[in-house]
């Protein structure tokens, strides 16, 4: 089956094997998982979307290299080594490689790409100018509602499961391995916990150290969220029974409900403020670029969709 042309930039086409690519490159091997039928769809479905970033990429591609930037050997191996390290155990690079259409050389001349755009991109965005304070203040004022904190946790736990079909004696016995543990943290003032929860832990956060992360409340069963909120932190807390079994909870850090302080925002306002200016300095100059360059779309796109619209 041909590839069909589905735009081109400056006599460059795309094809359509060029968006299959680079879904491939995008989603990985769940691509290939999916029935035929379903991944024809889903393959049609986001072909317009992936087009439209592929022009950009193009116009951002041309643009970095038109201003000499450059990508250092040490970052492109950094990056290989990085995707290496990220892939599941059970897969070779090798095989990765051939699951998104690339041999090893045409893989880091792709990286090699990836990089100077990004590094252009982080140029054009210098441009963009830090919040005020006098911006902050306002922002924070216009905007307090939304930084009200309602009362949370941090904690850790211990689970030894029961099953609802458990008999006297299996209960008993997980309580008493229970106790066992909560002896052996109490005399360790709580420093194994994370260790403990680890190897002993039924809940899938053992493999995080029982980190369960924050949670306000109505989010636990009642039995739970009761001792996490009564509990002080770094307390190695009483055996707490539940439907699930036996827990040990060791809270990490509380979080009273309140409004909080403008220095406690000032980061996430910064970022709220600086989002919307640097997607806009983006689309500002993705469209210049494209005003300046021979951009042509067939049928089958039909035109940007809604996302890339210009404001």
């Amino acid at each position: 089956k041909t590839a069909e042309e589905l735009a081109s930039v400056n006599g460059e086409k795309i094809t359509s094997a060029d968006v299959e690519k680079a879904i491939r490159m995008k989603y990985g091997p769940q691509v290939d998982q999916m029935p035929a039928e379903q991944r024809a769809a889903a393959i049609k479905q986001v072909t317009p979307i992936m087009a439209e970033e592929l022009i950009t990429r193009a116009l951002l591609l041309k643009s970095a290299k038109d201003n000499k930037v450059v990508v250092s050997e040490e970052d492109i191996n950094k990056t290989l080594t990085q995707i290496k390290q990220s892939l599941p155990p059970n897969v070779k690079y090798e095989d990765y490689l051939k699951q998104v259409g690339h041999g090893a050389e045409s893989f880091k001349s792709e990286i090699n790409e990836e990089l100077l755009i990004s590094n252009h991109v982080q140029n054009i965005l210098k441009s963009v100018t830090k919040p005020t304070e006098n911006e902050v203040k306002e922002y924070f004022e216009k905007n307090k509602e939304s930084f009200n904190s309602k009362e949370s946790v941090s904690a850790s736990h211990i689970l030894l499961k029961v099953e609802p079909n458990s008999d006297n004696k299996n209960k008993e016995e997980q309580l008493k391995s229970i106790e066992a543990l909560r002896k052996q943290l109490i005399t360790s003032k709580g420093k194994d916990f994370a260790k403990l929860a680890k190897e002993k832990s039924d809940c899938p956060s053992g493999a995080k150290g029982g980190d369960l992360g924050n949670f306000g409340r109505g989010q636990m069963v009642p039995a739970f969220e009761k001792a996490a909120f009564t509990q002080k932190v770094g307390e190695v807390g009483e055996v707490v029974e539940t439907q699930f079994g036996y827990h040990i909870i060791m809270v990490t850090d509380k979080a009273k409900a309140g409004q909080k302080s403008l220095d406690e925002v000032k980061e996430e306002i910064n970022r709220r403020i600086e989002g919307p200016k640097r997607e806009a300095t983006m689309r500002k100059f993705i469209a210049d670029l494209e005003s300046k360059a021979k951009v042509t779309r067939s049928s089958t796109l039909s035109g940007p969709p809604p996302a890339k619209a210009k404001e």
